[in-house]
């Protein structure tokens, strides 16, 4: 049966693990169901203003009340979920120290989602895919001449990197590689096989979700 909200639809459907930080902030900071549709403006700009979920999580109750409109108990409420989340996180994961997949890259990069330039970061990794270092490559558009193999594999022989990920995050909000994201991925991917260093995965990261060029088998 059909709700008052498009967008609680959405979520129902999709289920909340899937869901974007947009709707569900949307949720979490609205008081009632038929008000969330018109609360996606309000929950995109408290990402922008705090610039992730993580730094929206340390906001204190009078600017999630401001932000928000919310009464001071449902301020209080969505402080306590707030913490809930925090502890359960931190008992289940600790910090990123290695890469398992995509997910990860998304997680140890998520302040790339709001960026308004283009950054490109190597993450240089060990046999192990430990982290060895994280590496910001470049800032602004992404083609062939700006982000070349040099810069990448500079930084991946100076660290003693058995092999690395490249990333980089689209400010349109959209994670559709681009022909000149394929180009540079193919590029680095050859390069890294002629000097040991494999490249294991290219990650593109939107707003509210990202794309794995190793997933699609471009690598």
């Amino acid at each position: 049966m059909a709700s008052e909200s498009h967008l609680v639809d959405r979520v129902r459907s999709m289920g909340v693990h899937a869901s974007s930080p947009i709707d569900l902030v949307a949720i979490g900071f609205t008081r009632r169901e038929k008000d969330v549709d018109d609360a996606e403006h309000m929950a995109r700009d408290l990402l922008t203003r705090y610039q992730g979920i993580r730094p929206l999580a340390e906001a204190g109750g009078d600017a999630i009340a401001e932000m928000t409109g919310l009464e001071e108990f449902e301020v209080l409420r969505c402080l306590a979920l707030i913490e809930l989340g925090r502890r359960a996180g931190g008992s289940a994961k600790g910090p990123i120290t290695h890469i398992d997949s995509a997910q990860d890259v998304a997680d140890l990069l998520e302040h790339l989602r709001l960026e308004k330039k283009e950054h490109f970061v190597a993450i240089l990794l060990d046999s192990k895919n430990g982290i060895m270092a994280r590496k910001l490559i470049h800032v602004g558009t992404l083609t062939m001449s700006v982000v070349g193999p040099r810069e990448v594999f500079r930084e991946a022989i100076r660290e003693g990197a058995s092999q690395l990920i490249v990333a980089h995050n689209h400010p349109s909000g959209d994670p559709t590689p681009s022909p000149e994201d394929y180009a540079v991925t193919n590029r680095l991917v050859e390069l890294g096989r002629m000097l040991d260093i494999p490249v294991l995965d290219h990650v593109i990261i939107g707003e509210d979700r990202f794309i794995s060029l190793q997933e699609q088998g471009r690598i």
